[in-house]
């Protein structure tokens, strides 16, 4: 029988590359539209996750939070769901990246990354049809990241090379000989889950890269051994994961589309155009009537 799932979200960041939205308000709580075509209740990209998951059975639920934190444990409490939260204490975020938050949260007193519950570690600020999300849950146990075959390529997106049972490289603007020539399978939705057989390796990765709190301050054991140290990105750790072998990829076609939002650019598109299709898209495919996909993250 396959182990439970305990999903971790990432929710601490500054969402700096949205300031005129998120002075005041956390990049998670930013208002994405209604919560469906029948219920008009506004929602944001954090309810919008965590309505996924618990809908898809997944009720331990971990949100790491930093910037304007009391804004996001106040709002949850108006949604009456049974939610976990840790705080990344970093006085400046600039220089605390999303691995040091998941490291925070494996460190805390939650059981995350215990060796008992396969974890999801997911992205604070994506929007994406809930049937890609359950393609992930049913895989195999096994640590995998979802990804979107459909993708324009631009230097924005966070693409995947390979193939889905080796990936080899993750990242940016990459030319194909900075990938050795492979194949792109697509966009990383910025969903990875761990097995609980690399529990372990997980929690040793992540001290080595950020460092470990629990070494001697005067050491490089403390300090981390990797080129960002405590700035990483959690993608860095997807990367060590394909060296070590021991990730997979779960393909999501476009019939399930998904969106990251970096800038002002894309959350208006969010908002305008990508989430209202998404709304009719789900809607349509609920009712038995299949629907045309006009959800399109890209453009």
């Amino acid at each position: 029988m396959a182990a439970p799932y305990q999903a971790v979200i990432l929710a601490a960041g500054r969402g700096s590359r949205l300031t005129e939205h998120t002075r005041e308000m956390p990049k998670a709580l930013l208002p994405i539209g209604p919560r469906s075509l029948t219920d008009a209740t506004p929602t944001s990209f954090l309810r919008r996750q965590v309505e996924i998951l618990r809908e898809l059975g997944v009720r331990d639920i971990v949100v790491v939070v930093g910037c304007l934190k009391q804004l996001i444990l106040d709002e949850a409490k108006r949604w009456d769901v049974p939610l976990r939260f840790v705080v990344n204490p970093t006085d400046d975020m600039a220089t605390s990246g999303s691995l040091h938050s998941f490291q925070f949260a494996a460190r805390s007193e939650h059981g995350v990354l215990d060796m008992t519950k396969q974890t999801l570690l997911m992205d604070g600020d994506i929007v994406y049809h809930r049937g890609a999300l359950q393609l992930l849950l049913d895989a195999s146990e096994h640590s995998s990241m979802l990804v979107s075959s459909a993708f324009d390529g631009d230097d924005e997106e966070v693409l995947v090379w390979g193939s889905v049972e080796r990936p080899r490289f993750l990242g940016k603007a990459m030319t194909p000989s900075l990938v050795s020539n492979e194949g792109c399978l697509g966009e990383a939705f910025g969903i990875v889950k761990f097995a609980p057989a690399d529990h372990t390796l997980v929690r040793e990765s992540m001290d080595w890269m950020l460092g470990d709190p629990s070494a001697d301050p005067d050491t490089g054991r403390f300090r981390g051994f990797g080129p960002a140290r405590r700035a990483t990105e959690h993608e860095e750790l997807t990367q060590r994961f394909m060296r070590y072998r021991k990730m997979r990829c779960v393909m999501a076609g476009q019939d399930l589309p998904f969106m990251e939002c970096d800038d002002a650019r894309e959350y208006k598109k969010v908002r305008e155009s990508f989430y209202p299709a998404l709304l009719q898209l789900e809607a349509a495919q609920n009712a038995g009537y299949g629907g045309a996909n006009d959800a399109e993250g890209k453009g």
